[in-house]
């Protein structure tokens, strides 16, 4: 060997060192780890198309069950809502609905009428225009019932009319949500 040249690599004992130690943890991890992980990740997407979640970052979110019953009693087929909303059998129903309510707290229902109906892609959106006679007590009491009814209505706006205390003509406008069941290879 030349002397010049194992002088030069007696100099740089600590370079050569390193280059051999790296060497020796890149085949160790090739021969080692890699196969190992690489069976970890084959064993997370088996699990995954078993519908088990292993991954913590992985697990499906799961709707909590008072929203999933309120969303499927307030669904219909797709092509049954939008018949039912064509034909003005959801506005009626709606109208049915909110008057019954009414007049559980004692208001006066004087008039109503249908209102606009959309048809969204994934819902049927029906309105509708109602006018009564109330307090403001029964109003509040009308509006507690429909938050509790199970239903996707909602009281867009409202007016109250009269300065006199007690019975007030009252004006107020709803919207039912009904929405489309997807297919079921959709």
């Amino acid at each position: 060997m030349n002397p010049i040249l194992a002088e030069q690599i007696r100099k740089q004992w600590p370079l050569v060192g390193a280059v051999a130690v790296f060497l020796i943890f890149m085949v160790t991890h090739m021969l080692i780890f890699q196969p190992g992980v690489q069976r970890y990740q084959t064993a997370l997407r088996r699990a995954g198309e078993l519908g088990i979640a292993l991954d913590p970052e992985g697990t499906p979110k799961m709707m909590p069950t008072r929203v999933f019953a309120l969303l499927s009693d307030n669904a219909l087929p797709a092509a049954t809502a939008e018949a039912q909303g064509s034909s003005g059998e959801l506005t009626a129903s709606l109208l049915e609905e909110v008057t019954h309510l009414a007049n559980q707290q004692g208001i006066d229902v004087q008039a109503t009428e249908p209102g606009a109906t959309s048809n969204l892609p994934r819902a049927v959106q029906v309105r509708a225009h109602v006018k009564a006679r109330c307090t403001y007590a029964q109003f509040v009491g009308f509006l507690d019932q429909l938050d509790h009814g199970g239903r996707l209505i909602s009281v867009d706006r409202f007016s109250f009319s009269g300065d006199a205390p007690g019975r007030h003509q009252l004006d107020f406008w709803v919207t039912r949500y009904v929405l489309k069941q997807a297919q079921a290879g959709s």
